[in-house]
């Protein structure tokens, strides 16, 4: 009796942890679910991200228009210490044109007979236009001219440039990814987030003159 009596409890127990167990793998199913669909919402997030990044200028593309706005370019900065380095060839012209002008009248008269006509009269006149033309040639700017000495403080700011725009490029990938990858839940930090994206669109787009923005993701789903 006292055998039977074990049996069966051992079997009700075994079926009370059966069924836990199974309780506790059908609440586990659900929550399975996000862990299975959470990597792939990744990936589409992902997806997404590329797109963006493909659609937007590139650093390089940045980089140029931005020193093409500030008339900075590497071209025309050699030119220009090309230039300031061979113009102590070339002398400096002056020239001028002057003009003169003049008239000399003279009556004399007899002083014996002053009721008579003029005695002598002359008339004269003194006409001058000159023109000039003069070359001075400044041989020591051949060895150095100053005028380079200010090539080279642009080549300074074209680095600073360069560097404050490549810089700013990356701080604004790095928000664009979080935004995209990683959403912020809570609206207000949202809506912050998309402003500092935003502030720092326009910071490229006065860099390159205009030609950041329109090109650059705003918020908007891509296909």
């Amino acid at each position: 009796m006292r055998s039977t009596s074990g049996v069966l409890v051992s079997a009700a127990i075994t079926m009370a942890v059966s069924a836990a167990l199974a309780a506790g793998s059908a609440r586990a199913a659900p929550g399975d679910k996000p862990a299975t669909d959470k990597p792939g919402n990744k990936r589409a997030q992902f997806a997404q991200l590329q797109q963006v990044i493909k659609k937007e200028p590139g650093i390089r593309e940045v980089q140029r228009a931005t020193l093409t706005y500030y008339q900075l370019e590497p071209e025309r900065i050699r030119s220009m210490s090309t230039a300031a380095r061979i113009k102590g060839l070339f002398p400096e012209i002056d020239a001028g044109v002057d003009s003169l002008l003049g008239h000399n009248f003279s009556s004399t008269r007899d002083a014996l007979f002053p009721t008579f006509d003029y005695k002598e009269r002359q008339a004269a006149s003194n006409d001058q236009f000159i023109w000039r033309v003069r070359g001075v040639w400044d041989l020591s700017r051949l060895v150095f001219n100053p005028e380079q000495l200010d090539v080279k403080t642009l080549n300074s700011l074209q680095e600073t440039l360069i560097r404050e725009v490549t810089v700013m490029y990356f701080s604004r990938r790095r928000v664009l990814a979080n935004l995209i990858l990683s959403p912020p839940e809570d609206d207000e930090d949202r809506f912050f987030e998309e402003l500092r994206l935003e502030e720092m669109t326009a910071t490229i787009d006065a860099f390159t003159g205009g030609k950041f923005a329109d090109r650059a993701w705003s918020g908007e789903t891509v296909k």
